[in-house]
Order: C-alpha cells, then structure tokens, then sequence
C-alpha cells in the first residue's frame, strides 16, 4: 500500500484552493466562489472556532431581542492562526448565499447543531428585519488616508456600488429617481471600452469627462443642462470628489445604500487586519473608534448593525488598540490547538478503511519512535499515541521541532503556524505520496520548502545555502552529508534562551533523518556517523564536547575564531585558582540562600513568622542564642558533627554540611561556562556577517551547556548535604528544603519556648474590644475569669513592676523565649487598661484609657498596676435577637440597637397587609410591649421571648413575597376589566372581584385571581377575532367590487397597489394576541368602537380609491408653445402652419386635448 492510498483526499490529486490564506473581502468572481466552496468543505468549526462563533451569535441575537445597541466583535490571534478565516465563514454563513447549483453554505459545511440553530434563530429574525446583509474587507484597501471614507467603500462594494464615494453617490441617487437602467443601457450601447471591460464602468470613472454619460442624462434632466458639456459642468459640481465627509453623511450613506422598504436588514460587517490597519497611528485608531461608534449608536441603526474585526494581539496588549476595548467588547482568543485540528482535517484525514493498517504499522514501531529524541523536550509522550494515526506520516516529535522551529527562523513572524503549516504539510503528503506505507517525513524536508526564505531574509547566509546545496545532486551517501548540514543548521537556529534539551549529536540527527520505519531503523545509524566523519574531515563541521557528549556545529572561519577565544578563555581560568574558589564559593552560597528562601517558617496557630538567618564563617554568629540561623561553614564533615553535638539543646542553631568531593568537576563546569559567557560578552557586539551569527549561535549552545552540567553537578550536592540540630541530632525530610522546613521548625520551637502562652488567633478581637472599653474582651480567646489572672497578662503584669513603657514591653516580648506577636502583647494591654488591671499615661504623664488611646501611641505611654477591678453581663442571645431581626449590633450596643430591631419588624409586618382585598395586617402586639419598656427590663423582656419574636419574624419574611405575587396579579385583573365593560364576561367577573374585596381572600391557595385573569384574556381574545372576521368579509366584499369595476382594470398593476396603499387598504391587519399585554395592546391601538369604525369606512376607502382611479384615467391636456419664426411671404405662413398643424394632430391622434400659446 502506497502512502497516497490512505489518505481521503489524495494529496497528489488535491490542492489547497487558497494557498492556506484566507481573504475576507465581498469578491463576487467565479474563482473566488470555488475558492469559498473549498474553503466551506473544509471549514473545522470545533475548538476555539466553535467557541468563538457560537458565543458570536449568541451576544448578536440576545441583544437583538433586546433592541440594544451591538457590542462588537473582535477576532484575535497569532499571525496565520485563522482568524481571517473565521470571520470570512462567519460572514458567508451570516447571508447563506446560493451557489449556481443551487447549494447553500450552510449546507456545503460539517457545523455542530448548536451552530446550525444559532444561524436558523438568526434566518427567523431576519423575516421581521429585511433580510439578512453583509460587508466585509480591509479598510487599507481602500481610501488610506480617511477612514469613513475607507469603511463606505466596503459597505459599497457589498452591495455592486463603486467604492468611491462621489461615484456611488452618483450611482444611488440615479436609481433614486428610477433612471438607472435607462442610463446603463444608454451608456453600454454607446460607450467605448475593451472587450473585457464594461463600458458602464468605464465611463463612471470617467464620470465629469464622458459625453457618453453626460448624452445619457439628458433626456431625463432637460432641467438640469440642455448640452452635454453643460451637464458634465452639473455632474462636477453636484457630485465632486471628496477627501472627507462628517459622520452624519456616513451615516446618510450607509442607509441609502443598505436600505430595504426604509430599514436597515440584519448587517455583519467585518472589518479584516484591523491592528495592522492602525499600526501605532494614535489618530487612526481614533478614527476607527469614532466609526464604528457613530454606526453602533445611530438610532436609524438601532440593534441590527453588528462589527466583527479581526487583530494579531488581544485589545489590552497595546495602548493603541485598547482604546478600542469600550467597543469591541465580545471577544474570540485562537490557539494552537485549533491549528492542529484545521490540518488532521483539511490535510492528514485518513480513511477509515486504512485507519487499521496505519494503526497497526504504529503500534509495531512504537518501541522505535518513543525513542528518538528522549532526554529532549520534544521526547515522545504518552498523550502522542492518540494522535499518531491522525498525524501519520508526521511523527509528534518532529512536528514540535518543526513548530519551535518556525517561529525561530521567521523573525516577522508571518511564517508560522497555521497558513504556513498548512502548506508545508499539503508539500510533505506528496513528498511521500509514492512511497509505501511506513515511510514518514523526515525532519530536514522543512528545510527545502522554507530555504529560500531564508536566504533572502538573512536568517541563512549565502555561503552556507551554497556549501550545502553541493550535495544535493549527488551519490546517496552525498545526498546524506547534505540533509546532515541542513539539519545541523537548524538544530542551531533553535532559541538559544529556552534549553529544549536537543543537541546536534549523531543520535539525534538520526533520529531525526529516519524515513523508512522498516528498513532504516538500524541501517541509517551507522551511515550518519561515516557521514559526520566525512564531514569533520572536510573541516565542514567540527565535534565540540559538551556535557551530554560530542554534538557537531557547522564551521567556518568565524566559528573558528570565537572557538579559539573560548579555549583562551579557559586556560586563563584554570591558571588562577583563586578567582576559580571564590566562584564555586558564590555558587555554592547562593545555592544555600536560595534553598533556605524556599522555607516558610510560622510558629502556631497564629502563624508568627519567623526568620531563618544564614552565616558562612567558621565561627558561630554571637548573637545565635537569639535568632535563628542556618550555619554552614567551610570545614570537615566530622568536625561539624562534633560542634553540633557539643552546643546545647536549647538554641535554635541548625548545622549545614556541605560536601567539597565534587570540587574539582565543579570547577571544570564552571570554567566552561564563565569562558562562553566572557567569550560572548567580548565578541558578539562585533557581529556582523552571517557566520558570525552562526558562531555566536553555536557558543550560546555551549554557554547553555555548561550551565546544564553546573546545574547537574550542583544538584548532585544539594543531595549530599546533611543537616543536624542544636545538640546533634538528625532532621528527617525527602529533600535538603524538607529538612530545614523541619528543623527551622523544630529549632524555633526551641529557641520561643514561652511562646505557646499566647497562641491565640484571637487577640486581634482582644485589642478591638478592649480598646472599645470592653471589660471583658479576654472572652474572645476564651478566658471567662478576671484579665489579671491570665498567663500572658500575669507575665506582662509581672515585668510590668512599678512602670514601663509599651516598647519596653514590645521589645521583650518579642524576642526569645518569648516571640510573642505584637496582636497578643497589644492585646494584653488593651484587655488590663479597660479591665482597670493597669492604668495608662502619655509622654507628657496626661492620663489615658482604652477608648482613647491610639495603637500607634502606645510605643511612649507609661503603664502601671491599678488596684481594682470590675466586670460585666453576657448578653450574647439578645445580640442575636437583634441580628436576626435585620438589624448589625456589636457588643455594647443592645440597649440602641433593640429598639431600632423591634421597629423594624413592625414594618415589615405592616407591609403583610393593606386594602381589600388583602388582609388585615398581623398582630404586633408582643412587639408593641416590648416598645413600651426600656433599658435591662427591655433587654430581659427581649431575651425571654426571643424564640416567639423570631419564629413571628420568619413566617412573616416568607409571606412578604406571596403578597407581592399576589398584588402583581390583582392589577394585571383590574387591568383588563375596562377592556371587558362591554362583553357578556365582565359581570362575572366583577361579581368575583367584590366577593374577593369582601372576603378579603387574595393571599389564599391555589391563587383565586389567575383564573379570572385566563377567563378574561380567553373572551377579549375571542371578541377581537370576530371583529376581525367582520372586517375581513366586508373588505372581501368590497374588493371584488372594486375589481369589478371597468376603470379600475384600465389601470396598470402597480397604480393599483399605489392607490390601495394611500388609503390604507393595501393588506388586512395582522393581529398580535398571544400574551395579556398583546391583547391590551391590540385594544389600545384599536378599541371595540374602533373596529365598529374601521368596518363602516371601508365602503368609503374603496369608493375613494375607485375615484382616484377614474381620474387617472382622464386624458390630461397639453399646452404646446408655438414656434415664432419670421414670416415674409405666403410661401413662409404655409410652412409655418403646417408645422402647427403637425404638432396639434400628434397629440390629438394620442387623445389628448390641446391648448395653444
């Protein structure tokens, strides 16, 4: 089986209709239809694409049901990724036009139903909206210097007029005074032009120089001009070209052009590239603005006008375009998902008859494709065996090269993705069409199809396209060292800030070059290594060690240069162990600060932060007993363990060993990267050919590499080092951050050893309270007894003595073997002053108290012992009555605050009841005693019929809605009564009304008001449809009369319509009656007398219309004006008369009576 075979489309037989390049403009060519065709057969709308359509449509339609103005729509994504392509479907789908066969866009697409019914809600509006219309195109493609102008010739366009503006108002306004045929046909008979061209066309551009146009004109505008010239004169003067217009005249134009029957259809108008339209151009994107919102707030407009533009960054990427987010506010973000959807579908679909072949070819190979490129970040996932089939004859692993790959190389980022993806695998597909099945792509085949480019943009230099294009047409094994250079080449030009782990080594320029998955598996191996030698023989390449082994880079006489800078560079290193110590040192040092960062060190369930402090010297910091610190000197292994064993258990030291047996591999890494980093830092400033790109490209490589071996050697002794406590014992942990996570944790413990006393979440509310004057705000950590007896106050209390400051008592109970937090030693002091445990005074020894002092104060204020003490009532439940009842009340605030409850709920209970028919309100009398006490017989009062007062408040919240509810109902009812006064109904339902007044019953079960509400709505209906049926049959009865009638089928069809229409006897009425307000509605406009009237007049509207029609049809008298030549003899007055004579039997013979003047 052939590779061509398993395709749906063969690829040797299939192109792409559009070059991968989708073009949104309102093209009405034969090719560009073929082109929509394809580009509809092979439309994916799943994905982003889905999305994006789908939400769409569903802003234009809610808004449209809405009648508010349209959000717009913008488009953005990635240079290629399809965006134009959506917008172009979108606008395709919006109209649906017909093909010449009769096929449809809609029908010709594979759409998701949930699409499908979005684009047939939008059908069904547009029945009530004059159809449906769109525009499309690129504003640059037009006027560049205006964007009104610019956006009117694409709404132009969209409906055959000429995009400039005078010309198309010329065009409009022709067919305005119902000439235009008459002047095209005129112009196209008499007009020159060449075989392919249009004489109309022709001739309008010439529009103020043609004497075709300006002939065709005057016999219709005798008023206007009586020669051609004179008419050109006219043309120029009342249709001159403009450079602008104002926004009223935009708008006067969109109409003219876009109107059906006076209104503007259901219109998408999408406005292609957009951000490159307005570049950085402050004022173009103003204009852009002001465009569109001109249109999306035009009344004439209203909520039918919906803009759709496409862009490469989202509106808050730029500050030009976000300008633009007021108004474009539905948007759609494209991914490189959706790219690889589009291709599975449009380029690698499969049938399903070779699915199982292709499956199987996989399945047998997958121990040989999982392993190209492992270590790499392109490396086979597991997630990739769900696609092979789908992707087959690309591998996912080459398809990530290929797609770092291009963005890398297309500097303009105009390649990539998927216009240019879409290309290069429609070429792959036929590059292995021919060949059998198991035959895949190889990764340098992207190189042919994309060289080119590369050359002319830079990105390869002339002399290395050459050396490699010399081994094209040559032996097999020639053919090999060529796609190996080309290959090389590319590994190269991948981004040098990102490590993705690929080396140009012979492993994986294998990897990348096997085709035959059968044959070639093992025998290309050994052939790319003979290639590479030969290759490193004619100083081609050269092999350069690194630390994931021997890679090859092309060379040349600049790599050679930068190589031999590099080794200098090295050399002068290893010749200065010094410098080379101090930095394995820094790194070593900042690898530990680094880890030690990574420690988040709190303390109970406050969560006290602490700090982790780190110390290199070989002496223990002094102030160690302290603080906490991570020490990790410079010495022996067992003369750390010694020290950490001898120092005492208490402190809060950790000990770091860190081991010295990687030293000198260590520095062997770091010498190779210092020399490619000193090495870059002197050459590449100098830059200037291409090789010297390819040079500084290929150091980079090596600068990455070394950093890679840094990094694996430095981990391997992060994994070697240890950590012991304070008193030598070990630290558990998986990892070395696991184990100063636990140490620090465990030594700071140690170090506040007091600190549990006051681990309390709480003592913030401690400090609130009490600086409110609450006595008892130690409550709030749960401690019910008097605040002096509490371990932290007792402490505070104790140090206290005769006098201290506050930051005399901050500083000592925050550090060890306190640490307390500042919340809990602010709090404690709070809790003492307003308890009358201590008593406080200023700097100026002015006496303070806890309501009055300031937190920010306490640092200067002196505190001393007090003797006395006093303490308070709980009245915990009765705060909760008074929050239950709707009203916030903190402690302190239950005597105000009841009163302001029960009130409250007095007026909720008023609201339960009022007029008939609602009932009575309910009873409020425990309130009413509750309002009659005050003070602590008020708040006991409260507390002992909390339940009753809450569960009252409860039942009446919840009947508060019902009554609403019900009252809404009760006035739709009184609503349709008046309607009613004249029908057999009305006395029913009266009746009921008053037996519902009477009863006081609207709040009763099952509702008895929604019955009487069907029953009214049924007759009103039932009674306008009869006065409809009356209407009708006398309007039947008159018509056939009318169309009896002799003169009036004298008169042409569309006099007919002309005249039924001025008195309003066009078409019967068209009734609306599905809902209550519909109906109120229709009897507003048309009461029952009204219909009475209507019926009675129609006799006379048609009499009317019979008498217009009789006058039409009397013949009009024409004046005709004598013509006064000189008369001299007889001869002259024979002539003169018989001239007269000619003219008056002309109009006779056309039956028309004559005056003479």
């Amino acid at each position: 089986m052939l590779n061509r075979e398993i395709y749906s489309n063969d690829p040797l037989q299939s192109e792409l209709a559009n070059n991968g390049v989708a073009v949104v403009n309102d093209d009405q060519s034969a090719e560009s239809f073929a082109t929509l065709r394809y580009e509809l057969k092979t439309f994916v709308c799943d994905g982003a694409y889905e999305a994006g359509m789908q939400k769409i449509l569903a802003a234009y339609l809610s808004k449209l049901e809405a009648k508010v103005e349209q959000s717009g729509v913008w488009i953005s994504g990635f240079y290629g990724s399809g965006k134009s392509h959506l917008a172009k479907m979108l606008r395709t789908f919006w109209t649906n036009q017909r093909f010449s066969d009769g096929a449809d866009p809609l029908s010709l697409a594979d759409l998701p139903a949930g699409i499908r019914e979005q684009f047939a809600k939008l059908t069904q509006f547009s029945h009530q909206y004059q159809g449906l219309h769109a525009a499309s195109g690129t504003l640059g493609a037009g006027k560049r210097g205006n964007v009104r102008l610019a956006f009117l010739s694409i709404i132009f366009k969209s409906v055959g007029l000429p995009e400039q503006y005078h010309l198309a108002r010329f065009v409009m306004w022709l067919k305005s005074q119902g000439v235009l045929d008459a002047v095209q046909q005129y112009v196209r008979l008499h007009g020159k032009a060449a075989a392919d061209q249009d004489p109309w066309q022709r001739e309008l551009r010439n529009l103020y120089v043609s004497p075709v146009m300006a002939q065709a004109l005057l016999p219709h505008f005798a008023d206007l001009a009586t020669n051609a010239p004179d008419m050109s004169k006219v043309l120029r003067a009342q249709f001159p070209e403009v450079k602008d217009i104002t926004n009223d005249e935009m708008v006067d134009a969109v109409m003219d052009a876009l109107e059906r029957n006076g209104q503007l259809p259901l219109t998408l108008i999408v406005l292609d590239e957009v951000q490159q339209y307005v570049g950085g151009d402050e004022d173009r994107a103003f204009d852009v603005q002001e465009v569109i919102e001109t249109c999306c707030k035009a009344s004439r407009f209203k909520s039918r006008l919906l803009f759709v533009a496409t862009g490469q960054s989202a509106l808050s990427d730029t500050p030009n375009l976000q300008r633009l987010m007021g108004r474009f506010v539905v948007t759609v973000q494209l991914a490189d998902t959706d790219v690889d959807a589009v291709i599975r579908k449009v380029i690698l679909q499969k049938k399903e008859s070779a699915k199982g072949a292709v499956e199987d070819l996989i399945q047998k190979n997958l121990g040989e494709i999982s392993r190209h490129l492992r270590g790499s970040k392109f490396e086979h996932q597991r997630d990739d065996e769900q696609w092979m089939v789908a992707d087959y004859p690309l591998l996912p692993v080459r398809r990530r090269f290929w797609e770092k790959l291009l963005p890398a190389l297309d500097k303009t980022g105009t390649g990539s993705q998927l216009r240019n993806q879409l290309r290069i695998t429609h070429e792959a597909t036929r590059y292995g069409a021919e060949k059998p099945l198991g035959c895949l792509i190889p990764a340098d085949f992207i190189y042919d199809q994309i060289v080119n480019d590369l050359v002319n943009s830079g990105v390869v230099g002339q002399e290395i396209y050459a050396e490699i294009g010399k081994f094209k047409d040559g032996s097999p094994e020639e053919i090999l060292q060529g796609r190996i250079l080309s290959l090389i080449l590319m590994v190269s030009k991948l981004p040098s800030e990102i490590d993705y782990g690929i080396h140009a080594s012979a492993e994986t320029l294998a990897d990348l070059l096997i085709e035959d998955l059968e044959n070639e598996k093992h025998d290309l191996r050994p052939r790319v290594n003979a290639a590479l030698q030969a290759l490193e023989k004619a100083s081609l390449i050269m092999a350069v060690q690194s630390a994931s082994g021997i890679e090859y880079r092309l060379q040349t006489a600049e790599s050679q240069a930068w190589y031999d800078m590099y080794r200098q560079q090295q050399a002068e290193l290893r010749a200065d162990p010094a410098r080379l110590d101090g930095l394995r040192n820094q790194l070593v040092h900042t690898i530990v600060r680094k880890l030690v960062s990574q420690v988040r060190l709190t303390q109970g369930q406050v969560a006290e932060g602490r700090t982790l402090n780190v110390a290199f010297d070989d002496e223990l910091p002094k102030d160690a007993q302290e603080k906490l610190y991570v020490w990790a000197p410079a010495l022996p292994e067992r003369q750390i363990q010694e020290l950490a064993r001898a120092d005492s258990a208490d402190n809060g030291t950790l000990y770091l060993y860190i081991p010295s047996d990687r030293k000198s591999t260590l520095n062997a890494a770091i010498v190779e990267k210092q020399a490619a980093t000193m090495t870059l830092d002197v050459k590449q400033n100098a830059v200037m050919t291409e090789a010297g790109k390819e040079a500084r490209a290929a150091m980079m490589s090596s600068q990455r590499n070394a950093e890679a071996e840094v990094k694996r050697l430095t981990a391997e002794m992060e994994g070697m080092m240890w950590l012991r406590l304070s008193g030598g014992s070990e630290v558990g942990g998986d990892t070395l951050v696991a184990q100063l996570q636990a140490g620090a944790e465990t030594a700071s413990v140690r170090l506040y050893r007091n600190f549990d006393m006051a681990d309390h979440k709480e003592w913030a509310k401690v400090y609130t309270r009490a600086s409110q004057g609450d006595a008892d705000a130690l409550e709030a950590i749960g401690h019910q007894g008097e605040a002096q007896n509490h371990p932290v106050c007792r402490e505070i209390r104790k140090f206290i003595g005769v006098m201290k400051t506050g930051s005399e008592v901050r500083e000592h109970f925050g550090k060890a073997p306190y640490g307390w937090s500042r919340d809990a030693i602010d709090g404690a002091l709070f809790a003492m002053l307003a308890a009358g445990v201590l008593k406080a005074s200023d700097a100026k020894l002015n006496a303070t108290d806890a309501r009055s002092l300031e937190r920010a104060q306490v640092g200067p204020t002196h505190f001393r012992p007090e003797t006395a003490t006093i303490g308070k009532v709980q009245l915990i439940k009765v705060r909760s009555l008074i929050n239950s009842l709707g009203v916030s009340c903190n402690a302190g605030e239950e005597s105000s605050k009841l009163a302001d409850a029960l009130q409250q709920a007095k007026a909720l209970a008023r609201r339960l009841g009022g007029e008939a028919p609602l009932p009575l309100p309910p009873s409020t009398q425990r309130l009413d005693e509750l309002l009659i006490l005050s003070g602590n017989d008020q708040l006991l009062a409260a507390f002992e019929g909390k339940e009753a007062l809450q569960a009252e408040y409860e039942s009446w919240k919840a009947q508060l809605e019902l009554v609403a509810e019900r009252k809404e109902q009760w006035d739709n009812l009184q609503g349709l009564l008046p309607y009613c006064r004249e029908l057999a109904v009305f006395a029913e339902l009266n009746q009921e009304c008053e037996a519902l007044r009477a009863g006081r019953t609207l709040l009763q079960s099952p509702s008895p008001v929604q019955p009487l509400i069907n029953k009214a709505i049924d007759a009103l209906r039932n009674t306008i449809m009869a006065h409809c049926d009356r209407y009708e049959q006398e309007y039947q009865a008159c018509y056939r009369e009318l169309d009896s009638d002799p003169s009036w089928a004298k008169l042409a069809g569309d006099q007919q319509s002309q005249l039924l229409t001025k008195h309003g006897i066009a078409k019967l009425p068209a009734l609306k009656l599905g809902s209550l307000h519909e109906v109120q509605q229709s009897l507003d406009n048309c009461s029952w007398q009204g219909w009475n009237d209507r019926i009675s007049a129609l006799t006379s509207y048609f009499d009317k219309a019979l008498s217009d029609a009789v006058t039409l049809l009397k013949p009009k008298v024409r004046h005709i004006s004598l013509p006064k030549p000189l008369i001299e003899s007889e001869q002259d007055l024979k002539a003169w008369l018989a001239q007269v004579e000619d003219q008056v039997r002309s109009e006779l013979a056309q039956g028309n009576p004559v005056r003479v003047s």
